[in-house]
């Protein structure tokens, strides 16, 4: 490994670290109670281990494809990025699913508080991604690479976003 690969790992592992206690942080801030915990009611428990499950295979199933597929062609991403793939798919079935059936949202959240920590996450994420196509380091030498993990959040919570706002409506819908 040179050294811009180990700098470039070096900065990727700070990056994700500083992410996650940004996320438990604003998580305290999502909820009403300002717990990192969420709680949820038993039926919303039961819902969630279900979508956890189809999550989980989710992954399986991708992994198991690329594994397959890239035994037989070159994949144009750094692997970094083609792991993230089926992470980010199993994080949007999971969710997906829980909005769906009413599992989305716990207890104690906050949801104006929430969705603006949304919004602000798929705004650095894009932001990031947009600026790294303008870079031109979005792609190099025909591969996707790192950058193309902020896409891929940012197109996931896009997904969720309209997963939400469906939802919304269909529930508008029924109570007419």
């Amino acid at each position: 490994m040179d050294k811009y690969q180990l700098g470039q790992s070096a900065a990727l592992t700070i990056g994700i670290l500083v992410g996650l206690v940004i996320a438990l942080i604003l998580m305290r801030y999502a909820n009403k109670n300002h717990k990192v915990r969420t709680e949820y009611d038993e039926m919303q428990k039961q819902v969630r281990n279900r979508g956890y499950m189809y999550a989980f295979y989710t992954v399986i199933i991708l992994e198991a494809l690329l594994c397959i597929v890239g035994g037989f062609w070159e994949i144009p991403a750094v692997p970094f990025v083609l792991h993230f793939i089926p992470i980010f798919l199993g994080v949007t079935v999971q969710a997906g699913y829980c909005v769906w059936k009413d599992a989305y949202v716990g207890l104690n959240t906050n949801v104006k508080r929430y969705l603006i920590v949304v919004v602000a996450a798929t705004a650095i994420n894009l932001l990031s991604a947009v600026m790294a196509i303008k870079n031109g380091t979005m792609v190099e030498n025909g591969m996707l690479q790192f950058p193309a993990v902020n896409l891929m959040c940012t197109v996931m919570f896009g997904v969720l976003g309209v997963m939400l706002l469906l939802h919304k409506a269909a529930d508008r819908g029924e109570e007419e």
